[in-house]
């Protein structure tokens, strides 16, 4: 069996995920390349020592997670609701993993051992990610992690083939409903495959534009879903 060439697979995929992505636009320019995704997730077994320390670090790290945006160092972050593990999911747009795995050392919740980070390499449109006006404003998202499904396997065979190529033509029908906002695919061989996110009404919502896609009906991926607050207008 011949094996899938991830990172020109990924780059296949982050071109198709965006064909339809912005309507209206002849020549849509995608600016494409890799950033760096942080899923900020709660450590189980951290105790704090009273509910008012767990307020203050909290205060303290959107105040800081803030700056980053403010600045432009962080493209674009938000908090996941829900009791799951995933607190916050973070975009830089920058090439080196080490860098940010590095400046994610001095996030408020993770100095106080409350969260550890987990950074990802990423491909999709850089210029999809706007600066916000302002950061008082948000919107809601439903941020899509694409994994790998119980049927997942490496080979490439013409069966996988027919199933990629309707994985493809869906995420452009899903772009071309203007539900699929931006998407991309991370680099490496890891058990996360890629990101969708959706500007829909609900995560049921999101659940059946994504039970349509024949990869998820195959097998070969899932899908976890979260409901993802951010800056309004930081999206294109």
């Amino acid at each position: 069996m011949k094996k899938l060439c991830s990172f020109g697979i990924a780059l296949m995929t982050a071109g198709l995920f965006l064909t339809h992505c912005a309507l209206g636009q002849e020549k849509p320019d995608y600016d494409m390349g890799k950033m760096q995704m942080v899923f900020l997730t709660s450590v189980p077994d951290w105790k704090p020592k009273n509910a008012s320390k767990v307020k203050q670090i909290n205060r303290e790290q959107r105040k800081f997670i803030d700056a980053l945006l403010i600045s432009g160092k962080c493209a674009l972050a938000g908090p996941v609701a829900g009791t799951g593990q995933i607190r916050e999911i973070l975009v830089f747009k920058v090439e080196s993993i080490e860098e940010v795995q590095t400046l994610t050392k001095s996030f408020p919740a993770i100095t106080a051992g409350m969260m550890k980070a987990d950074v990802v390499s990423w491909y999709a449109a850089r210029n999809y990610i706007k600066t916000p006006d302002t950061l008082l404003k948000k919107s809601d998202y439903i941020f899509g992690l694409l994994v790998r499904g119980p049927k997942w396997t490496p080979d490439q065979t013409p069966e996988t083939d027919k199933i990629q190529e309707g994985h493809m033509a869906n995420i452009n029908r899903l772009a071309g409903l203007g539900k699929l906002v931006l998407a991309g695919p991370f680099f490496g061989e890891g058990e996360r495959r890629g990101v969708f996110i959706f500007k829909v009404d609900s995560l049921n919502e999101a659940q059946t534009l994504t039970d349509t896609d024949p990869a998820v009906i195959a097998g070969r991926l899932k899908i976890e879903l979260y409901q993802w607050t951010i800056p309004r207008g930081i999206l294109k």
